[in-house]
């Protein structure tokens, strides 16, 4: 099984990290994907993926932290792209609910991270919250540069703006939410096809039921395996080899990784 979006150097986990990687391998969880939201964290995840095999990363800024978005900050990630365990830049986007930057900033900086990310050779992997409209202008307006995939990370829109953005050939990424009662997905995973489905746990936020409130691992991804096999009407040795084949379809340094071992 696969975490396509977490943050294992985040303070709730970064003293277990060690023992979280171990405990993935012996069950069975193939690889991480560690996301970078700011300058510390993109360092740390870098670190990470350089140093364990079972660990990739991304680059680039979150949409919380975009007012920090600099000179500085670009030329590191351009250092970091050339490292075949970076893996995508994100997660970036906009988030409107907690207005962290200011919406303008984050638009500006969403728009030259995309630019950035097709200049790379990488995907995209995006936050977006309460902003899907002026997501999709941003994308639709530089359509040019989107040439090497695009993630919907923990997809909370609605089933008609799925219909849409998988009709585009986007990727979706599900946790943790997926499986709360009143999650409701099954509009919206009708609208997306299996073959764009990918699995994450967004550690160590969004705790998937049963463990909902208690501090998030990779260690949970088969709970999110297992529900999205019940939506697509699957058992869950097939919806895990549906997953692995569409993150190594999007994330192709992963596959290339993989190959050269």
């Amino acid at each position: 099984m696969i975490d396509s979006h977490l943050h294992l150097d985040d303070p709730k986990l970064a003293d277990q990290t060690e023992q979280i990687l171990a405990d993935c391998r012996a069950q069975g969880i193939e690889f991480v994907i560690n996301n970078s939201c700011d300058y510390d964290s993109m360092v740390n995840s870098v670190k990470l993926a350089d140093t364990h095999d079972n660990v990739f990363a991304t680059i680039g800024m979150h949409p919380h932290d975009s007012k920090s978005f600099d000179d500085k900050f670009v030329a590191a990630m351009e250092r970091y792209a050339a490292d075949p365990k970076v893996v995508a830049v994100g997660e970036i986007g906009l988030d409107y609910y907690y207005d962290l930057s200011d919406r303008a900033i984050q638009r500006d900086v969403f728009a030259e991270q995309i630019e950035l990310a097709d200049k790379w050779g990488l995907p995209l992997t995006l936050h977006v919250r309460d902003a899907y409209g002026d997501a999709w202008d941003i994308l639709r307006a530089q359509k040019k540069h989107l040439n090497h995939g695009v993630l919907w990370h923990c997809y909370s829109g609605s089933a008609e703006f799925a219909r849409q953005a998988a009709n585009a050939g986007h990727y979706f990424a599900f946790g943790g939410a997926i499986t709360f009662k009143n999650a409701r997905k099954e509009d919206v995973t009708a609208q997306i096809p299996v073959d764009r489905v990918l699995s994450e746990t967004d550690s160590p936020y969004m705790s998937p039921e049963p463990l909902r409130g208690r501090v998030n691992t990779p260690l949970n991804i088969p709970l999110i395996v297992a529900k999205l096999a019940q939506l697509y009407q699957t058992d869950v040795a097939t919806m895990d080899a549906r997953i692995r084949k569409n993150t190594l379809t999007l994330f192709t340094r992963i596959a290339d990784y993989l190959n050269s071992k």
